[in-house]
């Protein structure tokens, strides 16, 4: 029996709804647009509807969500038909759906429903509904819907057994590539997430870091007023926390929205926002760094590198007579020296030596600035000068030999 191509036929038909891969760039239904400023999520209609829905009723609703997922779905649905930009409404409708659908049988069905669940709880994060809370349950629903993915393509690649070269089985290992690297970076963010959880107090586990929030913290350092108040946290304190969020989030690109406006809203004014602000634009670079390796688009791997590379090396002049002491202070030299790496033979051959030649300068300064106790920040440089060494030897004997 000839095997049907993509698109014909019931297994072109699950081939199809499976390489809906959560990427924007992939798929039209992951991009997700962020909320305008001034829209209702920040309008004065918002604030009116804020005041109708008080933590209780919050806490009602997230008790119906869990007990009657069905019926508190259709409520849902009908306040988001007037209050869209919500993100506490967008979060319970995810988790109203993944209720809904647990227990079904319809492998098919579960990985439609949580790819739904998915993009409404990856919404609420990006209309402004920033928090631990809401970061753990996409995450949580964000692997869910991973794993179910990689069942899906298990049992394709099983029927397509012999199928090798064949333009089903192409598309299925190309699509199995970004599951798994989306998985991994996913696992990396759920661990940043749940040491942030053991740092906070359990009733700040829904304090919302709003854009304003973020503008007001950092008005408050560059002004040095780290202590200022912000409900459950004063300005040092909310960054912090923010930042760590933020560095979470960028690993997920179906979030990028959301990301890209934590760095517009964050302004370079001081050493230490500029810092986080690298930190953050370098974590969300670097996964789009491993997209375009799997694409094999080396045009694309290359501008990301050289942006990279630029970045990374202008924040490092900012640590100029400073000590290390922290991650994002030790960020613009480790990530040099890693883009330096992952971006080997990529670059004509002047090029690259100079880039490595700077990578390695660096690593060597991190080294010489590193006052952590356990000196982590030295382990890591000398693991990437070990690589960065064998590059240069490469381009020496590649020299030599022209």
């Amino acid at each position: 029996m000839e095997t049907p191509v993509f698109g014909e036929g019931l297994i072109g038909k699950r081939l199809e709804e499976s390489l809906s891969i959560p990427i924007a760039a992939k798929d039209d239904f992951w991009k997700i647009a962020s909320p305008k400023d001034g829209g209702l999520f920040t309008g004065r209609l918002f604030d009116q509807f804020r005041k109708k829905l008080t933590a209780d009723d919050l806490l009602e609703l997230r008790r119906k969500a869990a007990q009657s997922p069905g019926n508190t779905l259709t409520l849902i649905q009908k306040l988001l038909k007037d209050f869209p930009n919500n993100p506490t409404l967008l979060m319970l409708s995810a988790i109203c759906i993944y209720g809904i659908n647990v227990n079904s049988s319809n492998p098919e069905g579960m990985l439609s429903a949580l790819k739904l669940a998915t993009k409404d709880a990856a919404t609420a994060l990006i209309s402004d509904g920033m928090s631990l809370y809401n970061g753990e349950n996409f995450l949580r629903l964000y692997r869910l819907m991973l794993e179910r993915y990689k069942r899906t393509f298990d049992k394709l690649s099983k029927e397509l057994r012999g199928e090798k070269g064949s333009l089903q089985k192409v598309k299925l290992e190309y699509a199995e590539s970004f599951i798994w690297i989306l998985d991994e970076e996913a696992e990396r963010a759920l661990e940043v997430l749940s040491h942030l959880k053991k740092r906070t107090l359990v009733n700040a586990t829904n304090y919302q870091f709003s854009f304003a929030r973020l503008i007001k913290a950092a008005e408050a350092l560059k002004a040095e007023k780290p202590k200022e108040g912000m409900g459950s946290f004063n300005a040092k304190d909310m960054m912090s926390f923010a930042y760590g969020l933020a560095i979470a989030f960028a690993r997920i690109p179906i979030l990028n929205p959301l990301t890209n406006k934590i760095i517009e809203v964050l302004p370079p004014s001081t050493a230490e926002l500029s810092l986080r602000r690298t930190s953050i634009i370098s974590v969300q670079s670097f996964m789009e760094l491993k997209i375009a390796q799997i694409d094999k688009s080396e045009p694309n791997m290359r501008e990301i590198g050289q942006l990279l590379f630029q970045t990374n090396f202008e924040a490092m002049q900012l640590m100029e007579g400073a000590p290390v002491n922290q991650a994002f202070e030790a960020d613009p030299f480790l990530n040099l020296a890693n883009v330096t790496i992952c971006t080997a033979k990529l670059f004509p051959l002047a090029e690259q030596t100079r880039m490595l030649n700077v990578a390695t300068n660096g690593v060597h300064t991190l080294i010489r600035k590193d006052q952590t106790k356990a000196q982590n920040f030295t382990a890591l440089g000398q693991s990437h000068l070990r690589k960065l060494s064998e590059l240069l030897r490469d381009d020496q004997d590649q020299a030599s030999s022209e």
